[in-house]
């Protein structure tokens, strides 16, 4: 086996491992987890999604039943497994369990307001230094979400072609 297929195997571990404990999590609690909420959680991967973004994916997986999709992200919030964030005055669905891609309760949501793109950066010198600014000497902090939104610099219309944005080749640091 060489080294490329060992990464792959291993990344797919750490995703099984991260999903698995979030399950047992909710079957301590006697808690069902349906396919509809296994299919949300794996069409959230590394994505950040609107509801209707959601239930469109979900419909392509057999699930057309819109108050069922709303039921469901409420219950994966109420149980932190996702949560919701405001980006350019819209509400997306994010992963809140840890993932590959980000540390789920301290990470940077960076947004373009030209293209929608929405990154996922782990800066921790900028988490650390928010976290030990002299201002919160007293309280101590579990969870850290900020929220970057912008436009990029130049004059272009790069920025309206999601592919082409800026901020996708900061996501890859």
């Amino acid at each position: 086996m060489n080294a490329e297929s060992i990464a792959v195997k291993n990344k797919a571990k750490k995703e099984i491992d991260y999903k698995e404990k979030a399950f047992n999590r909710l079957r301590k609690q006697n808690l069902r987890i349906t396919n509809a909420r296994k299919a949300i959680i794996d069409i959230l991967e590394g994505r950040h999604l609107t509801i209707h973004e959601i239930y469109d994916e979900l419909k392509l997986k057999g699930y057309h039943n819109l108050s069922t999709v709303y039921n469901n992200l409420d219950f994966l919030c109420d149980y932190k497994i996702i949560t919701k964030v405001f980006i350019n005055d819209k509400t997306y669905y994010d992963l809140a369990i840890e993932e590959t891609s980000h540390d789920a309760d301290s990470h940077i949501h960076v947004a373009c307001q030209s293209s929608e793109n929405i990154i996922e950066l782990n800066e921790e010198k900028i988490l650390e230094k928010i976290k030990n600014d002299p201002v919160f000497a007293g309280f101590d902090i579990s969870k850290l979400q900020l929220i970057i939104e912008g436009t990029c610099k130049h004059e272009s219309e790069m920025c309206k072609v999601k592919d082409t944005c800026y901020i996708k080749s900061i996501d890859k640091h």
